[in-house]
């Protein structure tokens, strides 16, 4: 269970003694506990984290900022239910959209920043700023390096909301940030619904930074790049 699909017991419910832990991994489980505040170490002993002092507990408040909790240090579960415990013995700044942010682990893929602000969909970008050189789009596979000089700043935006890519040397105008396989043979093969015995190959060039080349199976999908570069070829008979 994710950020976006966990329960949201915040607000508007009154079972406040309710608390959603996870680990890097980003799936939460629910814990109950017996009082409305909670300490750091409640936190991890419920997570079954021992010994303590090799973990680190974070705590997302109601804005969504994350902060880390020590041992004997009260939380308060109205002001915001949804924890990390992580193993690690200390924390990475860095800022999202101009909240505040902290992680144990030197890296943390593009995915599950956007998880932490509520914006894990498609239709969103992330960015990581940089000062002489044009801010870098980070893709949702991609590791950002949390541990280097300096604090990292990131922020969002609409996708770009249409790109170029080529299938088969012609061009096609795309308004979305990723393509399925089925998409991809459709759009040479118009009429490939009506004929799934045939089988077809799909490799892709010029595609995003973390995977600038690949064969994309059906069932798969790859985030697209304006001018990223499709060949599909017939294989045979399923």
């Amino acid at each position: 269970m994710s950020i976006a699909d966990a329960p949201e017991l915040i607000s508007g419910n009154q079972n406040l003694t309710a608390a959603q832990i996870a680990d890097e991994s980003f799936n939460f489980r629910i814990f109950s506990f017996d009082d409305r505040k909670v300490t750091g170490g409640q936190i991890a002993e419920a997570y079954g984290a021992h010994p303590i002092t090799e973990f680190v507990v974070l705590h997302q408040l109601a804005n969504l900022e994350l902060e880390e909790l020590r041992p004997t240090e009260l939380a308060d579960l109205k002001r915001g239910n949804r924890f990390f415990v992580i193993r690690g013995d200390g924390t990475h700044r860095f800022f999202v959209d101009g909240l505040s942010m902290v992680w144990p682990l030197k890296t943390l893929k593009g995915r599950y920043i956007k998880q932490l602000i509520a914006k894990d969909n498609a239709d969103t970008e992330l960015l990581l700023e940089r000062e002489d050189q044009p801010d870098k789009v980070i893709d949702d596979d991609e590791d950002v390096r949390l541990a280097g000089d300096g604090v990292e700043k990131l922020k969002t935006r609409p996708a770009k909301a249409s790109v170029t890519i080529i299938v088969e040397g012609t061009p096609h105008s795309w308004t979305k940030n990723k393509i399925s396989y089925d998409e991809v043979v459709t759009l040479e093969v118009p009429n490939y619904a009506q004929h799934p015995e045939i089988t077809y190959s799909v490799k892709y060039t010029n595609g995003p930074n973390n995977r600038p080349e690949g064969v994309l199976a059906k069932g798969e999908t790859v985030r697209v790049k304006d001018g990223m570069i499709f060949s599909v070829s017939e294989t045979g008979q399923s």
